[in-house]
């Protein structure tokens, strides 16, 4: 009974202390949940792309491919698509008693094989500020490309005329600026035209955001484009296997005109 007495008290004596010095309070914990975002993350322009990739078959008679997003209002949108870059040669051909004869040529370097523009509203109204930064019209662009070699600024000025022309003819570097369409103040979309003379290779399509003149915004997509099927398969004997390229057309050719002969005979 004694000792029961004792502990009795102990225990006594431990919970008038704890009492005085207190409740336990515990640390706040400085990691949040994952459900539980520490700022706000939603971005200011989103995109997608309607395809992947353009495959260019042995039927390919060129492709429309949709972008569409969503931004934070106000603002206006403006999307440049730019093709791989390469080397370029412009040939300027004369009339010559009676002939047309090449008489000079031109290399450019850093080309872009596709160059379009699309925009929510006026380019040159967008960019009046000049504070467009990297957004460049196609005259700006093609003022940047390298020339090969010395020559007279008037002499570039018309081998760069000359360039613009022949792929404006092939429909890479289209004169219009395409129309970015609108909706509900924040959605948009747009329809992106791939000319049948499309080369290979990885294009950027990038989406930008302006207000006031300003980019606040920029979004990049990576558009793959090559060829599948049966017209990739003759493009890589074509490139791999030269030779034998060479002597398959022959004997296809040869196969050919025979047989057309042989119908012909039986007519």
């Amino acid at each position: 009974m004694r000792r029961l007495l004792v502990v009795l008290a102990a225990g006594l004596a431990w919970a008038s202390s704890a009492h005085a010095q207190g409740p336990r309070v515990e640390p706040p914990s400085t990691v949040l949940p994952p459900s539980v975002p520490i700022e706000s993350t939603t971005p200011d322009l989103i995109v997608d792309l309607s395809r992947a990739r353009v495959s260019i078959t042995s039927a390919f008679q060129g492709e429309s491919i949709l972008m569409f997003g969503m931004f934070d209002p106000p603002g206006e949108v403006v999307v440049v698509v730019v093709g791989p870059e390469a080397r370029e040669t412009v040939l300027r051909k004369q009339r010559f008693l009676g002939l047309w004869l090449n008489t000079g040529r031109q290399s450019f370097d850093h080309v872009p094989a596709y160059y379009a523009i699309a925009a929510s509203q006026p380019l040159q109204r967008l960019l009046a500020r000049g504070a467009g930064g990297e957004i460049l019209s196609l005259e700006d662009r093609m003022s940047t490309v390298k020339p090969v070699g010395l020559r007279a600024a008037t002499e570039l000025a018309q081998f760069r005329r000359g360039l613009v022309e022949v792929k404006r003819r092939e429909g890479l570097f289209p004169a219009a600026i395409g129309q970015v369409t609108v909706q509900a103040g924040r959605l948009f979309r747009v329809d992106l035209p791939f000319p049948s003379r499309l080369p290979e290779g990885v294009y950027e399509v990038k989406a930008y955001l302006l207000r006031e003149g300003k980019i606040v915004a920029a979004v990049s997509r990576p558009l793959p484009v090559g060829k599948v099927g049966f017209s990739a398969q003759l493009a890589g004997w074509a490139s791999h296997d030269g030779a034998l390229y060479g002597l398959g057309a022959i004997v296809m050719a040869l196969f050919a005109g025979w047989l057309g002969g042989a119908i012909m005979r039986r007519l």
